[in-house]
């Protein structure tokens, strides 16, 4: 493969990313980010309480706020457990079972390939039984941030073994009540909250053209838009209206200044109080993965061309036990930026299976940020405790679907 490219080419590369992007994973991305946020704004402040009254519980249920896509079901357990509320092994059961925003990527692939069902399906549900069995096993060992081995560990000190330490965090002034909030004033402030109208019609197009894509393709598999720019055919519409969506996503993405993370327990609590504010950053967290998406996209694209490394080769080189280790060191960067990028690398066939489930483990997505605010201690065993499963998991089924061939066929589309 040549490793030159021409401006021309270049600049076709870049279009066709940004169109495919917004076509195929954004206006999906937006329809369940919105119905997600709708959720969290109708039942987040009784679902607090109920958790807070089922101690005995509450790994399996914060595995459950884990496991729905994008972060803001773990973002709001992380504060719980500073204030006292949850147990540390409900933090772990969390932030193994949550894929971020990454999740959507995921799903969004299913809008267009059915045969990704079968590994969505597979990974959120690994994630989730992990997630619940080293939660338990967290608080049954008595683990702590102050004694990361818990009963294991041979001190008996009762301080080193207290439930959740949260007496130390008030005495080394770790609580922090209240997080920073959006300030409301500036330019990027200006655009997000005005833009975000202009940035939903042109979504809801998109949609719609997104909808038809699919029919198209079934009714002709071989169907690929080409690259026009007369707005009065179909090919053009599909281009302009794709690419203009990338280009307005790109802007309120960089409008949020929110450039790794997407959503802070700012954004939560505005989201949990006004139809407005949740319209808002339901656009913002939708840009932020079509970013992260587009990113990903041309860094594969102009990766295979300058490298002379086609497909295959990449997919044979993520297959292998390194690839599974890398993945779960993915997982050890807090944002989820970094994990749609590997997760996207798995939808366009780079990684393998085992590779996918050792990231989806190993990250924590952005509801690891108010956790090393309040508590870096806690935050830094708790990646630790998320990596450790990733890598075991992660193994495991490089050997199983090496020994079933016909498990790979089912979770590889």
């Amino acid at each position: 493969m040549s490793s030159s490219i021409t401006l021309d080419e270049a600049f076709e590369i870049i279009v066709i990313s940004m169109r495919d992007a917004f076509l195929a994973v954004t206006v999906f991305v937006a329809v369940m980010v919105l119905l997600f946020s709708w959720l969290q704004y109708i039942s987040a402040g009784k679902f607090v309480l109920w958790i807070r009254e089922n101690k005995s519980i509450q790994p399996l249920i914060g595995a459950i706020m884990g496991l729905t896509p994008g972060c803001g079901g773990a973002i709001i357990v992380m504060p719980m457990y500073t204030r006292g509320y949850v147990t540390y092994g409900t933090v772990i059961a969390t932030l193994i079972a949550t894929l971020g925003d990454a999740a959507f990527v995921l799903i969004g692939a299913v809008f267009q390939d059915i045969s990704f069902l079968a590994p969505v399906i597979a990974v959120h549900l690994i994630s989730f039984v992990v997630a619940v069995i080293w939660g338990f096993a967290v608080d049954r060992l008595a683990v702590t941030p102050a004694s990361p081995l818990g009963i294991l560990w041979k001190k008996a000190d009762y301080e080193a073994r207290k439930e959740d330490n949260i007496l130390d965090m008030f005495e080394e002034g770790e609580i922090i009540s209240d997080m920073p909030r959006e300030v409301q004033e500036g330019f990027g402030y200006r655009i997000l909250h005005q833009g975000y109208r202009i940035w939903w019609i042109v979504t809801i197009v998109g949609f719609l053209l997104a909808v038809l894509l699919l029919i198209w393709y079934a009714q002709d598999p071989e169907y690929s838009p080409n690259l026009a720019w007369d707005p009065f055919t179909r090919d053009g519409l599909i281009t302009w209206v794709g690419f203009t969506g990338t280009l307005l996503s790109v802007i309120l993405y960089i409008s949020s200044k929110n450039f790794i993370r997407d959503d802070t327990e700012a954004t939560i609590g505005d989201k949990l109080n006004s139809i407005d504010e949740t319209l808002v950053h339901a656009a913002s967290e939708t840009a932020f993965v079509t970013f992260w998406v587009v990113l990903a996209y041309l860094i594969f694209e102009f990766g295979m061309i300058f490298s002379g490394i086609s497909e295959v080769d990449l997919s044979e080189r993520g297959a292998g036990a390194e690839a599974v280790a890398i993945a779960a060191l993915i997982g050890l960067i807090p944002g989820c930026g970094p994990q749609i990028i590997a997760i996207s690398a798995y939808v366009e066939g780079i990684v393998s299976f085992p590779a996918l489930v050792s990231n989806a483990i190993s990250q924590d997505g952005d509801a690891l940020f108010p956790l090393l605010v309040r508590h870096k201690t806690a935050s830094i065993w708790a990646t630790i405790h998320t990596t450790l499963p990733a890598l075991i998991v992660g193994l495991v089924f490089m050997l199983i679907l090496n020994e079933y061939h016909f498990l790979t066929e089912i979770l590889q589309p």
